[in-house]
């Protein structure tokens, strides 16, 4: 009601001041009464509203447009079941499924900091849970991802970098700097200390590795157990290996490749942004850039295409 709507109040009559004054006093606990319910009642709508919200959150795994986004990825790699592509992320993994669309396929709050596949649906990762230990260990999907289960070193390992090659998986734990290798993805041996990045492991020989050291490029060729620096070796801060070779990503973009294990490099092409992840599968090259933008190269680096890119 507006103001000029407003009834006028009646004039008190003579000698009825203290009558009036006597039936006015509840008004004040009154309205009291009613602006505590009413405030009461804001509460509650706000409260059922940010539930709602968080209900609804938790149900939305597609990133785009309104997401999130990913953060830092942590792992990018091909599922070789059904050809998808995933990344790891700080806030789960994500399946891409077009250009414009990521599905966030991991039903746990996981903060992914090591990831890498063994077979089709089959990853293995580590890092952090809102829901359980501060560092997971080892934990195992075989449903592509969706759900996970402790494997080993719960607890006690948070692995910046996993790779299954030639039956054994191989880590580096971030909590000591243990470069580590397991056959039965159990049991554990130390295989030395040191203070590295991304590493990568041979395609035909288990006992040998390249990886980021503090000084530059690193090598070992007994198992990870001692490491020298690789002469002449571009600074490089990422790295895979497969078949086709070493391929490694240059903190200033470049594109460097090697046919010989490390030897000698070539410069090939350039990422078209701040390179996260890379990894290469079946002479594809793919790289997750900062932004949420996923490329991909099947020139070694010279052209890129989006596999996705948030609008």
């Amino acid at each position: 009601m507006s103001r000029t709507s407003q009834p006028m109040r009646p004039r008190s009559r003579p000698g009825s001041g203290r009558k009036t004054q006597g039936r006015g006093a509840p008004a004040a606990p009154t309205r009291k009464i009613v602006i505590a319910a009413l405030a009461g009642l804001a509460v509650l709508t706000a409260v059922v509203v940010f539930a709602l919200r968080g209900q609804g959150s938790s149900d939305d795994h597609t990133a785009g447009a309104g997401h999130e986004g990913f953060g830092h990825v942590h792992g990018i790699a091909v599922d070789p079941g059904s050809g998808a592509l995933h990344v790891a992320t700080h806030v789960g993994l994500f399946r891409i499924d077009d250009p414009r669309t990521a599905v966030r396929v991991s039903k746990d709050d996981l903060d992914l900091m090591g990831f890498t596949v063994v077979g089709p649906g089959h990853f293995l990762a580590s890092g952090h849970s809102a829901h359980g230990p501060a560092n997971v260990g080892l934990i195992e999907s075989t449903d592509g991802g969706a759900t996970w289960r402790e494997k080993s070193l719960s607890g006690t390992a948070d692995f910046h970098g996993l790779q299954v090659a030639h039956g054994s998986v191989y880590g580096y734990n971030s909590t000591d700097g243990a470069f580590m290798v397991s056959a039965d993805q159990r049991s554990w041996e130390q295989r030395s200390r040191t203070a590295i990045g991304a590493f990568a492991v041979s395609p035909i020989d288990g006992g040998t590795f390249l990886a980021v050291g503090r000084d530059g490029l690193q090598r070992s060729t007994d198992g990870g157990r001692s490491w020298q620096s690789v002469p002449d070796a571009p600074a490089v801060g990422l790295l895979t290996w497969d078949r086709t070779g070493v391929w490694a990503v240059a903190r200033d973009g470049a594109i460097w490749s090697s046919t010989d294990g490390g030897g000698q490099w070539q410069r090939r092409g350039a990422v078209p942004g701040e390179a996260h992840s890379f990894a290469v599968q079946d002479g594809t090259l793919f790289a997750a850039l900062a932004g949420d933008r996923v490329v991909a190269s099947t020139d070694g680096g010279a052209t890129w295409t989006d596999r996705y890119a948030p609008e």
